[in-house]
């Protein structure tokens, strides 16, 4: 409350604001107390005398702003009210009088005379401009001896008005009224007002108020709660700070005008100035990212750092010292205000155009601040009525404009993104050029490989298809023996390997290239497992080692699926096993997964393969599928291979939908397992055409066949010839366009790349009728393709020219034999008439001896028959007398080292020589002696010597009677 001026007191014979008295002692205490009480006296009595002179206050229907401006202040202390009018001027002699109220807090009491000159009698005491905590308004009159009414009021009590102060009381007109108020509160923010209204202006004036107010603190909770909207979707953090500083700002407000109390009945004063102390530090967090004030202004943003620690260290003053909170938040609040105008206006002189309605919105909400802090702190008289009120607002008006502050910014950014987006579109449909360019220049590479790898395979295949095939050939010759033989076997074991390597390079580049397809096809699963175990049977055999096969019996027999794939997977893991076990065993097991059945109707089957090889460690596990891959580098020339086939076993299970894995521990084996989803299916038609060895066709053909290589056209020459064919030869395509024009011939058999004129150039002709020179007169002739290019997109390429089938090199007797046997069906279909074929001498000279139609004789018991050597695949004879030596003079040293182990209670030693025995007893035809060294094996690697014992006359028996089987054998 500003300082109130000093007026006539009513009291002629006692000043305004006296001071405080002192006496000073004269002679003694009593007399100095009777003389004060006599002055004191009258004094009372002087005031009452002039009491009635007194002009009191008029009351017109205007009503009077502030009773303070005609009435006397007085400090407050525990001395109540007076009881009636008669009383007051005695009581008001007896009070200090204050200069003006401290805003730091405390008790104080107002007393102004009001004449009501109105008709008006119905009338509103009115304290407001600021909180105060509590309010007794005592009204005396008229009349000197009428109990004054009583009106409470204040902060801490019920009111009548909302969120307003106003008492109701009832002044009758003409009549003269004494009003005594007594205030008190911890804090005010501004000097505090008492109006008198009429009833009807105050309801007018509060529903107005009430009106601003709402709207206002409405307006800024919607502001705040759209903001974090945007947020949650931006998550632009301005927009974060600036929802955070406007509901800080509505809660502020909010309680200061008692919304909290009036509603809730909370009454914390302690919490009043909490918001205002955080107003600075969101609304700094705001403006430094919204004006990218670190950007424009390092120094401004350094310095705006104040404005996030000073009113942090002032706020713990709401609680610890509640008087001076308002004015620490004052000061708090205006150097944030300055900063911020400075900042606005800085940014927004360097060009940051959103600026500028931020610059708008801190003069509105400064404007109402440079009327009212000042007088906050007593630097200058009120200016405007409710000072609150107008501040409310002017922050109001602050949060709409920076609203569209940040609204202004959103088009900038829009602006700016639109001009990013056409720049990024521009960049995008350029790298998009770019990248058709590089996915053409893609494909164009992706052909040149695939044109590469046939041409590689077409030269490499086709000489190595020679090789095998001469090398096949010199092996029939029964002249063919010892050295030689042998030599010969070991050339063709080398040819059959390069050929598998060559094989999985193709298939990986096949599978790279997206080319490999799969058939699905009807097969029996059992005999499929049974034919990939023989194929690698021989290999077992030749390292001594037990290959084992366990099949579920609830194995479905026949199943759908790619059975090439599926023995080309098995025979590569099992090959692994067998090729890196160097004693023990392998185990094969196929099993029903544990898994709940599927809903496409397929069954979920395990392929489990077990060694008992040295192990894989840990590290080299996960990349162990990976191409060009192997558990350790050096085992590429201890055994090798090329480091693909567990990569393209992979691909091949993920193919066919399935999924590879592997465990291994170090020095007990290895666990390779894969899991295949296998349609149920049903018994395919037998194959009756399938052809026994040097099995010839019903009909002779005229076939011709064009090749280039001397090596194949002898290889295919001898082949046809031995099936019962009439068989010419030509190197080129334009010859073998000159020979059909010149002579008639069944089928032809052609190759896809030979000079002057190639295979597919020869087949469209062939199928367009030849050419001027050289007409077909057969376009329907069936032409099989015969190449080295062994890939699908060869295959397709082959067919599209219009050769009926495809027949890779080297070739496979038995399927060249199907093939031939299809083309004389199709011929026969067509109405041709082919001649039978000619017998071979060994057919009638073994009808002559009546051999022919014979049953095949049964094959001996084992147990029975004399023990021999068993026959492995790539051996020849001498390779069986060799083993069947070594076994004769390596067996009965093993056995002694094994009776004396047996003797001196070595377990191990005797178990290691039991094992050896086995091993060598794996090759002889008679299971006897290697049963019963597996037994003994077994019993002394437990430890159990004295059963090991036992067995010795037992093994001793069957040793002696395979020797003397051996023995007698020629070679041996």
């Amino acid at each position: 409350m500003p300082p109130v001026p000093a007026r006539p007191s009513p009291y002629p014979s006692m000043p305004a604001f006296p001071p405080p008295t002192s006496h000073r002692a004269s002679s003694s205490r009593v007399s100095a107390w009777l003389c004060g009480w006599l002055f004191g006296f009258l004094f009372s009595l002087l005031g009452l005398a002039d009491a009635a002179q007194a002009a009191p206050l008029p009351l017109s229907k205007q009503g009077i702003a502030h009773l303070g401006s005609g009435g006397q202040l007085f400090f407050a202390g525990d001395e109540a009210a007076p009881a009636d009018a008669a009383a007051l001027p005695a009581w008001l002699a007896r009070q200090r009088p204050a200069g003006q109220v401290d805003l730091f807090g405390g008790a104080y009491w107002l007393h102004a005379q009001v004449r009501n000159d109105s008709n008006v009698a119905a009338w509103v005491i009115d304290p407001n401009d600021t909180l105060i905590d509590l309010v007794d308004l005592y009204v005396y009159g008229p009349g000197p001896h009428a109990a004054p009414q009583t009106l409470l009021t204040g902060y801490q009590r019920p009111h009548e008005y909302l969120l307003h102060y106003g008492k109701d009381v009832q002044l009758a007109p003409g009549a003269t009224y004494d009003i005594l108020i007594r205030f008190s509160s911890p804090y005010y923010a501004r000097a505090p007002m008492f109006g008198v209204k009429t009833q009807h202006d105050y309801r007018k004036l509060v529903g107005k108020e009430n009106f601003l107010m709402v709207a206002s603190i409405g307006a800024l909770l919607a502001l705040g709660l759209f903001n974090f909207f945007i947020f949650s979707i931006t998550l632009e953090k301005a927009s974060a700070y600036y929802a955070l500083y406007v509901l800080t700002y509505g809660l502020a407000w909010a309680m200061t005008f008692h919304v909290f109390a009036d509603l809730f009945d909370w009454h914390l004063l302690q919490l009043h100035y909490v918001p205002f102390f955080l107003l600075p530090v969101f609304s700094t967090l705001f403006y430094t990212h919204f004006l990218r004030l670190r950007d424009y202004s390092p120094l401004l943003y350094r310095i705006s750092k104040v404005n996030l620690v000073l009113p942090l260290l002032l706020l713990p003053s709401c609680f610890f010292a509640l008087s001076y909170a308002h004015t620490l938040a004052t000061i708090a609040i205006s150097i944030w205000m300055l900063l911020a105008l400075i900042c606005g206006i800085v940014v927004w002189r360097r060009g940051y155009q959103p600026a500028r309605f931020f610059v708008l919105a801190f003069v509105a909400l400064m404007l109402p601040g440079f009327l009212i802090l000042p007088a906050n702190l007593g630097l200058m008289p009120a200016m405007v009525a409710n000072a609150q009120l107008v501040t409310l607002l002017g922050g109001t008006l602050d949060g709409l404009l920076l609203a569209f502050a940040l609204a202004d910014q959103i088009r900038l950014l829009r602006n700016n993104l639109e001009q990013r987006v056409q720049e990024r579109t521009l960049a995008l449909t350029l790298s998009n050029d770019a990248l058709l360019t590089a996915k053409e220049h893609a494909e164009v590479v992706s052909r040149h490989r695939i044109d590469f790898l046939s041409a590689m395979s077409h030269d490499i295949r086709t000489p190595l298809a020679g090789v095998i095939g001469m090398l096949k050939f010199a092996l029939r010759d029964q002249s063919v023996k010892g050295r030689t033989q042998e030599y010969l076997r070991i050339g063709l074991h080398n040819g059959v390997s390069l050929l598998t390597i060559l094989n999985d390079i193709l298939d990986f580049s096949k599978i790279d290239a997206g080319k490999l397809t799969l058939e699905t096809v009807d097969f029996d699963l059992l005999a499929l497992v049974g034919d990939a175990a023989g194929i690698v049977q021989g290999q077992a055999d030749a390292k001594s080692l037990l290959l084992r096969r366990e099949l579920a019996l609830d194995l479905p027999r026949y199943v759908r699926a790619d059975p090439t794939r599926l023995r080309q997977i098995l025979i590569n893991l099992l090959g692994n096993a067998l090729k890196f076990t160097a004693n023990g065993e392998v185990l094969l097991e196929v099993r029903r997964a544990r898994t709940p059945p599927r809903r496409d109707g397929r069954s979920e089957i395990d392929f489990i393969i077990s060694d008992t090889g040295p192990g894989i460690d840990a590290d080299t596990l996960p990349r162990l599928f990976q191409k060009f891959e192997q558990a350790d580098h050096s085992t590429t020339r201890r055994y090798g291979g090329t480091g693909l086939g567990l990569a393209i076993c992979k691909e091949l299970v993920e193919l066919m939908g399935g999924t590879i894995g592997v465990e291994s521990r170090v020095g007990i084996g290895s666990r390779f397992h894969f899991t295949l989803p296998l349609q149920d299916g049903s018994a395919p038609a037998a194959d009756a055409r399938r052809p026994q060895r040097h099995a010839r066709h019903a009909c002779r053909l005229r076939i011709l066949c064009a090749e280039d290589v001397r090596t194949n056209q002898i290889i295919i020459g001898t082949l046809l010839e031995s099936m019962g064919h009439d068989v010419t030869i030509v190197e080129n395509g334009e010859l073998a366009l000159r020979a059909l024009g010149t002579g008639a011939y069944d089928c032809v058999l052609m190759d896809g790349r030979m000079p002057s004129m190639d295979g597919e150039q020869a087949a469209r002709l062939i199928r367009d009728g030849g050419n001027a020179e050289f007409p077909i007169p057969d376009t329907h002739i069936p032409i099989l393709a015969l190449t080295a290019n062994a890939s699908e997109h060869d295959r397709q390429r082959y067919l599209a020219a219009g050769m009926d089938d495809f027949l890779s090199k080297p070739v496979d007797e038995a399927l060249l034999f199907e093939k031939i046997d299809a083309i004389i069906d199709l011929l026969l279909a067509r109405g041709h008439a082919l001649p039978p074929a000619v017998p071979s001498e060994d057919e009638n000279l073994a009808r002559q001896f009546g051999l022919d139609g014979g049953e095949p004789p049964a094959p001996a018991d084992p147990m029975t028959a004399p023990v021999h050597i068993l026959p492995l695949a790539g051996l020849s004879p001498q390779h069986l007398q060799r083993i069947a030596q070594a076994f004769l003079t390596e067996a009965p040293r093993r056995l002694d080292l094994a009776c004396h182990a047996v003797r001196d209670g070595n377990a191990s030693a005797a178990a290691a020589a039991f094992h050896a025995l086995k091993g060598s007893a794996g090759y002889l035809s008679r299971p006897t002696l290697h049963g019963l060294c597996h037994q003994m094996e077994t019993l002394a690697s437990n430890g159990q010597l004295d059963n090991v014992e036992q067995f010795l006359p037992q093994l001793h028996a069957a040793l002696d009677a395979a020797r003397r089987d051996l023995e007698v054998q020629p070679g041996a």
